[in-house]
């Protein structure tokens, strides 16, 4: 079975598995997880070894009576030990980033009935949205739904830096009505990645505007936001369908994956021609005006906004 960790954290749920395999991208959470699962099975009264090795002696007559979880960085279902005993009948938590030995684990655990996969990227907007509903109605926090969006839009994609930037509401009390306090608090000042401001095209110009003026300090800031469009685009225009226009996404954007396909689907061919156009008019515009990439840039920006919603 394979389960996102946001999903489990916030239904609370219980591990009825004996293999668990902890894994993804995101490091920080992968490690949140291992803490939270050994924290669960220590409550079950486990004894919890770390040693990272399958010790044959753990699981003999000294310990027949206190189940054993063992923590392991790589699995192997192969025979262990002189007498052949085999870590199939034990209790195993894995917690390892993506890799090839353990993507061959995580085939064989997202098959098993008694094993389970829990898969930690980056948050997408639902993985978000559940995360901040669950935490403040924990908290009896009161959000205005204009800080509620905000926070989904604004606040970190990583789970455990999400968490702690939440737990920076607590202190603020009260009903939460005002952008300027949340940024005060939590230091937000909308910075982001140049490569993934095509990703809020679809917003509104006012939201455009402040995230590209914040952002786009120098000429060569405006082209890698101007390439990073470029290759969105070449995916986008060699591609047939959905399915086609998502295989060939980085999977290091999982979390943009949905608004990317939003994108796709509001796009044509004249549109796209029409975007190219565009492309190569500002860059001989600002080779031209280089003072004034900025001008052209956020103009480009929202001409581009318009041609894809239009």
């Amino acid at each position: 079975m394979k389960i996102r960790p946001e999903i489990l954290l916030n239904n609370n749920s219980d591990f009825f598995y004996n293999k668990i395999l902890v894994t993804g991208s995101d490091e920080s959470f992968i490690n949140y997880m291992r803490e939270h699962i050994i924290k669960f099975f220590k409550n079950k009264n486990y004894f919890i070894d770390l040693s990272e090795n399958y010790n044959r002696n753990l699981a003999g007559d000294l310990f027949s009576n206190k189940k054993v979880l063992f923590v392991l960085k790589e699995y192997s279902s192969k025979k262990e030990g002189s007498e052949n005993t085999s870590l199939d009948n034990q209790s195993v938590l894995i917690a390892s980033p993506n890799g090839k030995k353990i993507n061959t684990v995580k085939n064989n655990f997202s098959n098993s009935k008694n094993s389970l996969v829990i898969d930690c990227y980056p948050l997408n907007r639902k993985g978000k949205e559940l995360t901040l509903r669950q935490y403040i109605d924990k908290n009896n926090i009161d959000l205005s739904n204009d800080i509620f969006w905000y926070i989904i839009e604004n606040f970190d994609n990583q789970y455990v830096l999400f968490i702690q930037q939440l737990k920076t509401l607590n202190l603020l009390g009260g009903r939460i009505d005002s952008v300027d306090i949340i940024e005060k608090a939590v230091f937000i000042d909308n910075k982001i990645d140049l490569s993934k401001i095509f990703f809020n095209v679809l917003r509104s110009n006012k939201y455009l505007i402040n995230i590209f003026n914040k952002n786009i300090y120098s000429q060569a800031d405006f082209y890698i936001f101007l390439n990073s469009l470029k290759s969105y685009l070449e995916i986008i225009s060699s591609s047939n369908s959905k399915e086609g226009v998502l295989l060939k996404f980085p999977r290091y954007l999982f979390a943009e994956r949905d608004v990317f396909v939003q994108i796709y689907t509001q796009l044509n061919k004249k549109k796209i021609f029409e975007i190219y156009k565009n492309i190569s008019r500002v860059e001989s515009l600002v080779r031209k005006n280089s003072s004034l990439y900025n001008v052209i840039g956020l103009r480009f920006l929202l001409n581009t906004k318009k041609i894809i919603t239009s």
